[in-house]
């Protein structure tokens, strides 16, 4: 085995014409410079989907099946729930190693000491310069619960010393009663013991708003949120029509897009057949080699959440475009800066510090 990958790589290396950058195999795995040259790859963009999940929880509470009677509401849950709904969701685009773009380049002249910067994966993202840094977005951070007080601090003694469920339901009504005639009280001054200023008007108001909320969701229950980032990446290859990229279940939040117990998302992905190139005022021979970039296509990608259209953006994505030979007479003859989009692999700066006429 060990003989046959020895003349395989052999094999390779023979292949590729050395004096330009040519296409090799990939598998040459190792970015780093060998004798006959530095391998690199070019990059194909992916997409990830940020999504923000919402998960409501509902229990009902102990004097559920008495709201009716003493609260004259009919619309409160006797079971617990559990909801799951898509709040935000955000795109950002990335870059990754296409395998399928491998090339290998042979530095000569001036360009022999030209200093060739690669990503972990190989991918190449500067020559002469610092390569650009992508802004990760920052992660999502959930907001601080809010303490429910728990109402078995504000029962009155009497309701806690009921013999039955319907009684301390009773009275824990008549006290949320005396609660709201208290607080109606102190707000227009009738109350027997009044503040001594606004501030302690306030303060005796919050607390009285606090006893009446905890001791109500005894008969309405609570109901608990909480928010998750999940994340979806794609690298697409051609064309998409209205794919199913994930699902949404209302019991079980994000399932696999093929578990038909939830909400279908899908995505659309139009090849606009358009390339954003940029032009660059220098002489170059391709005779001379140089280094593969990629000029990207511009896709339209459109998201709908069953058939409601949520959003529609345009793109540049690698893998839509094609690849071109840049920059090889002037590596060669001058001192020449280049810095790749690590995301797409196009030409974002090349810069050549040719001598005044």
């Amino acid at each position: 085995m060990r003989i046959l990958r020895t003349l395989l790589t052999i094999f390779l290396l023979l292949a590729c014409y050395v004096l330009k950058a040519q296409p090799v195999s990939s598998a040459l795995l190792k970015s780093e410079k060998m004798p006959e040259g530095t391998v690199y790859y070019l990059p194909k963009t992916t997409v990830n989907i940020h999504l923000l999940i919402e998960k409501k929880s509902y229990t009902p509470g102990v004097f559920c099946k008495y709201a009716e009677r003493y609260l004259l509401r009919k619309d409160i849950p006797q079971e617990k729930e559990v909801g799951h709904r898509l709040v935000n969701f955000q795109l950002t685009l990335n870059g990754v190693r296409d395998t399928s773009k491998c090339f290998i380049v042979h530095l000569k002249g001036k360009s022999a000491t030209s200093e060739i910067k690669l990503s972990e994966d190989g991918v190449l993202l500067a020559v002469n310069d610092t390569p650009r840094q992508v802004q990760q977005p920052l992660p999502f951070r959930a907001a601080r619960k809010r303490q429910v007080p728990d109402p078995q601090k504000f029962l009155s003694a009497e309701a806690m010393a009921a013999g039955s469920m319907a009684r301390k339901a009773e009275l824990t009504a008549l006290q949320m009663a005396e609660l709201q005639e208290h607080r109606q009280l102190l707000i227009t001054g009738e109350a027997e013991e009044m503040p001594a200023d606004k501030a302690q008007l306030q303060l005796m108001l919050d607390e009285i708003d606090r006893a009446h909320e905890a001791l109500l969701s005894l008969f309405t229950g609570t109901t608990v949120c909480d928010t998750t980032e999940q994340h979806i990446s794609l690298c697409p290859e051609k064309e998409m029509d209205r794919e199913v990229i994930f699902r949404i279940s209302k019991s079980l939040g994000l399932v696999d897009k093929d578990d038909l117990a939830g909400v279908p998302f899908y995505m659309s992905l139009e090849d606009l057949h358009q390339q954003t190139q940029q032009q660059y005022d220098y002489p170059e021979n391709k005779k001379d080699g140089g280094f593969y970039t990629s000029v990207p296509g511009i896709v339209r990608l459109t998201l709908y959440r069953e058939d409601q259209q949520l959003a529609t953006y345009n793109y540049p994505f690698a893998q839509f475009g094609f690849t071109e030979l840049r920059g090889g007479s002037l590596f060669k003859k001058y001192p020449t800066q280049m810095i790749l989009n690590p995301i797409t692999g196009a030409i974002e700066k090349l810069h050549a510090e040719m001598p005044e006429k």
